[in-house]
C-alpha cells in the first residue's frame, strides 16, 4: 500500500506578481506528525488552503493518495479533516449542537459520531454549557472535533495553539499525540510556536518566503541543535583514543568529514586543549557549537520575531 498521502510538484501560487508559494515539492507520509514551520506570511496557510481545496494553485500539481485531477482530488479530500485559521462556531449553542449543525451540512449520516468525536477531544461532559462560556482551549478542541467529524485519515491544523495559555497548549499537544498513536492519524500542524512543535512533531518542514528550505526528522533536529565541542585535528583516530583514555569519556562522535563532536567538557574547554597538547596531537580547531532550538529555526527562516518560543 502506498504510504504517501500528499505529494506536490512545482506548486506555485501568485497574487498578482507576488509569489505566495514558489515551486513547492513536498511529500507527506502516512502515520507521522509533521510540524510546518514558518514566520507569519511565509506561505503556510496558503499551502494548507490549496491542499484542502479552499484555494487553487497558479501552477504545479497536487496528488492525494495517488489521485490527481479535479474529480480525483475532490473524492480524496473526503478523507481529510481540517481546521484552517479560526474555527467557525455558534457561541449560543452547545458543543453537541455545533457538531450537529456541521454533521448535517456535510452530509455525515451517523449521529453517533458526534459523541464519539467529543469524547476523543475531551468535551463529552460539557452538556448544556454554551460555547460562549468555553475557554479558548475548549474552543480550539471543539474546532478540532469538527475537523474530526468525518473520521479523517489525514488531519490538517493551522495554528491550533495560537493564543492559548500553557495549559491549553499542553491539552492540544496531548490530543494530537493521542490521535496519532491511538488512531494512526497522519497530522500536519502549521505553527510558529517552535517549542510546541518540537514536543509534538516527528518531522519538520521549514518554509520561508513561499519556498521550502529544509525538511528533517526529530532526531536530525536534535543532533543539529545539541551543544558540543567541535574538535578538528590532523590525527582524528588518535584523538579518539585520547578522549577515551585521558578524558575518560565516550560521549563523542566522529563525523564523515573528520570533525569530532565532543558532548562533554562544554564548560572546560581548556582541559580538552591541555590534554591534546600533552599528547602531542595538533589541534587545528576547538570551539563550542550547537544552538538553541529557537535560534536554529530563526537562522533558517530569516530571524523574524514572529517565529518564537512560547513565553515562560
Amino acid at each position: 500500500m502506498n504510504s504517501i498521502i500528499l505529494e506536490t510538484h512545482g506548486l506555485t501560487k501568485k497574487y498578482k506578481q507576488t509569489a505566495a508559494l514558489d515551486q513547492i515539492d513536498l511529500q507527506i507520509e502516512k502515520g507521522k506528525i509533521y510540524g510546518f514551520i514558518g514566520q507569519n506570511g511565509a506561505g503556510k496557510t496558503t499551502l494548507l488552503r490549496i491542499v484542502t481545496g479552499l484555494s487553487f494553485p497558479t501552477d504545479g500539481t497536487i496528488t492525494l493518495w495517488g489521485e490527481s485531477g479535479t474529480a480525483g482530488l475532490q473524492a480524496q479530500r473526503k478523507r481529510i479533516g481540517c481546521m484552517i485559521e479560526t474555527p467557525a462556531l455558534f457561541p449560543t449553542m452547545t458543543a453537541y449542537q455545533n457538531m450537529e449543525v456541521q454533521r448535517i451540512q456535510r452530509g455525515i449520516p451517523d449521529r453517533a459520531v458526534i459523541e464519539k468525536t467529543l469524547h476523543m477531544v475531551g468535551l463529552k461532559e460539557t452538556g448544556k454549557k454554551r460555547v460562549r462560556n468555553f475557554s479558548l482551549g475548549m474552543r480550539q478542541r471543539l474546532g478540532i472535533a469538527i475537523a474530526l467529524l468525518n473520521t479523517p485519515e489525514f488531519l490538517i491544523l493551522d495554528e491550533p495553539v495560537n493564543g492559548l495559555d500553557p495549559a491549553g497548549i499542553v491539552e492540544i499537544r496531548n490530543l494530537l499525540k493521542s490521535l496519532n498513536k491511538e488512531y494512526g492519524m497522519t497530522i500536519l500542524v502549521s505553527s510558529h510556536i517552535l517549542e510546541e512543535l518540537y514536543q509534538t512533531a516527528s518531522r519538520f518542514i521549514f518554509i520561508d518566503k513561499g519556498k521550502i528550505i529544509e525538511e528533517l526528522s526529530d532526531y536530525e533536529l536534535n543532533e543539529r541543535c545539541k551543544r558540543h565541542i567541535v574538535l578538528r585535528t590532523t590525527d582524528p583516530q588518535n584523538a579518539l583514543l585520547v578522549l577515551e583514555e585521558k578524558l575518560h569519556t565516550e560521549n563523542f562522535k566522529l563525523m564523515p568529514d573528520g570533525v569530532i563532536r565532543l558532548y562533554d567538557y562544554l564548560d572546560d574547554i581548556e582541559t580538552v586543549a591541555s590534554v591534546f597538547s600533552d599528547a602531542h596531537i595538533l589541534v587545528t580547531g576547538l570551539s563550542v557549537s550547537g544552538d538553541t532550538l529557537e535560534n536554529y529555526f530563526l537562522n533558517k527562516i530569516g530571524g523574524n520575531e514572529s517565529v518564537k518560543s512560547p513565553e515562560k
